[in-house]
Order: C-alpha cells, then structure tokens, then sequence
C-alpha cells in the first residue's frame, strides 16, 4: 500500500483538478485495495471483486471533495470501506439475480428445440406444458411474452415488440415489460397452486 502521507498529497493535487492525479491514486490503489479485498471475500470472482474496487475508486476520482481528511480516516481505509460497501452490493444484486432466473426457470422451462427438426419441440411433454402454460391466457400479447420465455429471451427490446410499445422510451418499455411479467407470473403462480 502507497504511504499514507504521499496519498494525502495525491488527494490534493486531485482536489486541486491535476489530471495525473487520478492516475497516480489508481495505479497506487487498485492492486492493493483488490487484494485485501480477495482475501476478506476469498470465495468471490476476482471481476467481482475488480468491479467493486475500480467503483469506488472511479467515484472517488469523480468526487475527490466527499474525502474529508479532517476525519482522520486515512484515505486508503476510506476507499477500502467504499469498495467493500461496492462489493457486498455487487454479492446482493447477482444473488438477486440468480433468485430471479431460478425461479422464472422453475415457471418457464426453457423449450429445448431439435437441430434436426428446426423448430418442432423435441417431446410430446414439453409441447403438452408449453400449451398448458398458453392456455392460461387469451391475450394474444401475454401469450406471445410466455413464448418468449419460454425460448429463453430476455431482451427487453423482444418483450416491447411482443407487448406492441416499441415506439415508447426505454425507460417506459422496461417498466411495462416487467409489469406484464410480473403480471403472466403471478397467473402461473397461482394456477400451480391450484394444481397442486
């Protein structure tokens, strides 16, 4: 780790608006910053890891004045809680994520489709589930979103086209994109209640 009081000086020079400053706080920082954190998340992935710290380090730069030195933290241990606090949110929203997927696995199954037959559905089963799951809706627009995922998309730009908003803001069409899920899913939801 850099030493504490030439770290001090980077900072403000980089207050001061130097342009190599930054560059000298990375090049001084990120290795080691990403090293005491792979050792404090050892059964984390390293990019993870690399994400959370370049993070903090990017806003630092971008914010070098919400560093206060009068607080005698020293800025090395400032960063390191800031890439720490990166990190563990990074953990919070892949675990997000993969409860996400797992649980849209369980209410979709992915329709495997035959190389040799193009797009006839391998076994009767699967065509048997994938019609159950359409049956449950009349909307010619649900249904086509349940196709999507059943085949694994998950563009949104897909679900906009299927949903007919492609011609709304982004911001817009994912909103809507995710209402309609949420919606589809909880009709799933509760007709596999019913079932079992």
């Amino acid at each position: 780790m850099a030493d504490r009081d030439e770290l001090l000086r980077l900072h403000r020079r980089l207050v001061n608006g130097e342009r190599t400053a930054s560059e000298e706080i990375a090049t001084a920082l990120l290795n080691p910053l990403t090293g005491e954190l792979c050792r404090e998340f050892p059964a984390l992935d390293l990019g993870l890891v690399c994400d959370g710290v370049t993070d903090a380090l990017l806003d630092y730069c971008a914010h070098p004045s919400a560093f206060d030195p009068v607080r005698g933290v020293p800025l090395d241990r400032y960063l390191h809680g800031n890439a720490w606090r990166n990190v563990f949110n990074l953990l919070r929203r892949e675990t997000r994520r993969r409860a996400r997927e797992e649980k849209a696995a369980e209410l979709y199954p992915v329709v495997e489709l035959s190389a040799s037959v193009g797009n006839l559905l391998q076994d009767d089963e699967q065509l048997r589930r994938r019609q159950q799951l359409l049956a449950l809706f009349e909307d010619p627009r649900d249904r086509r979103v349940v196709e999507l995922r059943l085949q694994g998309e998950r563009r949104t730009s897909e679900f906009a086209k299927a949903l007919g908003i492609s011609d709304l803001p982004i911001e817009t069409q994912r909103r809507e994109v995710k209402r309609a899920k949420d919606r589809i899913d909880k009709v799933i939801s509760r007709k596999k209640g019913v079932d079992r």
